[in-house]
């Protein structure tokens, strides 16, 4: 099978992760896969795209060629990728080499991206080719609801992206109606059951294939195993993750100040106010962004992830923290609940109750080895782990589903 692959291999984020080993994993399994990066998400990091040549992944010239897309500001972007409904040709610098990507002659085209600023291009490329177009959730690609919840943790400026994106949801709504009208996109896969319950795609997806994958996403067995620890664990918290209000971290020190350890901080700080509020407190240990091998090792050593996040698909994070042996209390948001929801080590409180965080977190703090390494020793976790443990099982459900557009 012939795979053309729309997918961002440059953002540092659980997407990124995902695109690149089911990739690889494809081509082990025979499939012949072309990657296009869409011209307004290039970035000139030839090291992630040589690493993909050589497992033998065909990265489309262009990549190469396109000028590195700018950075803009967060709202200049924000409001661009969810207004593209409103601009439907305007296809920009991809345009001259939609024409030349039929001499890839694919068999199906995988936008592994749930927005419509892809969609928009992979459905002008599946138009052009004759050929099926099957998009993948990670996220939720629109809600039926008043924005995302902004403004519990962002005050005025949330309620302000809240209006927001109100408001483009419908765009973003009515450019996956244009598409399965069309008879262009013709199936829809997720990583989890999270963003088809949070869209309710299901609504508008007449005569289009579904499909939430068992195996949604993987750890890597060969790092991850290297740093597992069930015993003789140390007392203390970690949270590791992109450091944005999105996952939580404004609700960080207010969860620090009622627990009985510290909370060992990892990632990536995008603004200095985020910056102060974690270096600011006695209690959080902010150790910047650091090398995986420096995370994992932390991470398996500590006895909780504290993770009070509020927007994921299928959270990396979480499932990472699962197979070093170290337990998790999280929101008990869509993405938690769906995936992780019968694993001992991982609860889940109500979203935005970080008195019930902090209470949970205590008692796992304080038991005994024993009892805490017989949850993580429970058949139901070692089963999940086992299944979780190989991205060729996540390549497995992909292959299957997209061959079934044949």
């Amino acid at each position: 099978m012939r795979v053309l692959a729309i997918g961002n291999v440059f953002n540092p984020s659980g997407v990124s992760v995902h695109i690149k080993n089911v990739l690889k994993e494809l081509v082990k399994m025979g499939d012949e896969v072309t990657l296009y990066v869409p011209s307004f998400l290039v970035r000139r990091n030839y090291e992630v795209l040589k690493d993909l040549e050589s497992a033998h992944v065909n990265v489309h010239h262009s990549v190469y060629e396109v000028k590195e897309a700018e950075e803009v500001g967060t709202l200049p972007y924000f409001i661009k990728s969810h207004t593209v409904y409103l601009r439907w040709n305007d296809l920009g610098e991809d345009r001259k080499y939609i024409d030349e990507l039929k001499e890839i002659k694919p068999d199906v085209i995988y936008d592994m991206h749930e927005d419509s600023i892809t969609l928009r291009l992979s459905y002008h490329i599946s138009k052009k080719l004759d050929k099926p177009l099957v998009k993948l959730l990670h996220d939720e690609p629109f809600r039926n609801s008043f924005g995302r919840g902004y403004k519990r943790f962002l005050g005025i400026k949330g309620l302000a992206y809240d209006i927001l994106m109100w408001m483009f949801y419908k765009f973003d709504k009515r450019a996956f109606l244009r598409s399965i009208n069309d008879g262009v996109l013709r199936g829809i896969a997720g990583v989890s059951k999270a963003s088809f319950y949070l869209s309710g795609i299901e609504e508008i997806a007449r005569d289009v294939r579904l499909k939430v994958y068992e195996v949604g996403n993987a750890f890597n067995r060969d790092i991850i195993y290297k740093y597992r620890k069930t015993k003789g664990k140390e007392d203390y918290a970690v949270f590791f993750a992109r450091l944005v209000p999105q996952k939580g971290i404004r609700e960080l020190p207010r969860i620090a100040d009622l627990l009985n350890s510290k909370i060992v901080v990892f990632g990536k700080i995008f603004n200095e106010r985020d910056r102060a509020i974690l270096m600011s407190h006695p209690k959080i240990e902010y150790m910047g962004y650091r090398p995986i091998e420096e995370v994992y090792s932390t991470v398996a050593k500590g006895k909780v992830l504290i993770y009070p996040s509020h927007q994921d698909g299928f959270s990396l994070v979480v499932l990472d923290t699962l197979a070093l042996g170290t337990s998790v209390v999280a929101y008990d948001i869509p993405a938690i609940r769906f995936v992780f929801s019968n694993l001992k080590p991982v609860r889940a409180v109500r979203e935005y109750d970080v008195k019930e965080m902090a209470r949970i977190a205590n008692n796992i703090l304080s038991m005994k080895d024993e009892e805490y390494e017989s949850e993580h020793e429970d058949e139901n976790v070692k089963k999940f782990l086992e299944l979780h443990s190989s991205w060729a099982n996540v390549a497995k459900e992909t292959h299957d589903f997209l061959s079934a557009f044949l």
